[in-house]
Formats: C-alpha cells, structure tokens, sequence
C-alpha cells in the first residue's frame, strides 16, 4: 500500500491563494476584505403580486387590515363591528418599481396598490416602499393631499411609475376645471418623492 503525504504549509498557501481569487471575482467579498466590514445582507426575493400587505385603503380604514393578494389581487371581508360599514375591500397591485430608495446601494421596492370598498364605485390609491431586505419603508402621502387635488385627487398612470436617482417618480394625471369623476382627469403631471428621515417628501420640480 503507498501513501502519498502533502506539505501542510504548501496546502495552506494553496487554500489562501484559492480564497483571494474568489474574492476577486466576487466584488461584495472584495470590498468585505478591503474595509474589514461584512457584505450587506441578501434577502430572498418577495413575490409582489403574491404576498401580504398592510392596507388602509388611503386611510378609509385608518388601523389598516392585511390582505393577501394572491395573483396581485385580493378580498378582503370588512370588519363588521367598526365603521366604515362596508362588506368587503377589493385590493388590487397596479404597478412595481425597483431601485435604491433609502441610500444604502441595494434595490427596493415601490408597489401601487388599488383598493375599493365594496359596496361603492369607488376607486382609492396607496404606493407602499419596501427596503431591499422587504422591510416596510413607508407609504407615500395621499394623492388626496396634494395641492393639484383641486376637485377630486389625482390618480396614478400604472405605466409611469420609477425608481430615478434615489428618487420616486410617478406619472399622475389631475384634474381640471373642466374634468369630472366620470370622465376621469386629463392633465398630466409628475411627482418626484425622496425619504427624508423616514418620512417621504415631495421634491419641488
């Protein structure tokens, strides 16, 4: 029987050399051993159209309630015993984007969510923004405080909505004098959002 032995030292400095050139080809591993700090956390990839969402349905129901959209839809039996007295809430995702929001170089997500009382023909809009980690980052403001909400608030274009340097930027379209709710608005507008201390500011044009 042969036996063959290797040099402790020699494997060492093999395994070493091994190790660097990972980490060469990894530009988290690299920057890790640059700066002596730990890559940031990856988080498995959230399903927007088939998760749960705290909802308020733009504050009509101001302590929220879960719905768990399956398909980017859901419905969702109302609370009998508070107001307001509806019998359902039909919640709907409209649009996602993707982008660094909070600044910490990894891509979150903003998601335009469509929610209507039932019975009603109502129609209310909430975007939520979730960090890269799927932690909730805030929502923002209602359209139905903005200063273009003149008659009715304005309302979200579905294909509009982006992540631009660090910026949320979202086609709208408000209404005008002439406009009426069963006409719908005509007048096109964009809204630009940042994360100012945890909270979601308007940035001026």
């Amino acid at each position: 029987m042969s036996m063959s032995w290797s040099d402790p030292g020699r494997a060492v400095s093999r395994g070493r050399t091994v190790v660097a050139l990972a980490c060469l080809l990894l530009p988290g591993c690299a920057a890790a051993q640059q700066t002596g700090a730990a890559p940031p956390p990856t988080a498995a990839a959230v399903d927007w159209l088939n998760t749960t969402y705290q909802v308020t349905c733009d504050g009509i129901v101001p302590g929220g309630f879960p719905a768990t959209v399956v398909d980017g839809s859901a419905r969702v039996p109302a609370d009998d015993t508070r107001p307001p007295h509806y019998d359902h809430y039909d919640v709907r995702v409209t649009a996602t984007a993707s982008g660094d929001v909070d600044g910490d170089g990894a891509p979150d997500s903003v998601v335009a969510l469509d929610c209507s009382p039932q019975p009603s023909n109502g129609i209310v809009q909430e975007v939520q923004v979730f960090s890269s980690t799927g932690r909730p980052l805030g929502t923002l403001p209602s359209p139905r405080t903005m200063a273009e909400a003149m008659q009715l608030p304005p309302v979200y274009d579905r294909a509009g909505l982006s992540v631009q340097d660090g910026e949320i930027v979202a086609a709208m379209t408000a209404y005008g004098p002439d406009d009426y709710h069963a006409s719908g608005p005509s007048v096109p507008l964009t809204v630009r959002w940042r994360l100012d201390r945890q909270e979601f500011v308007r940035v001026s044009p």
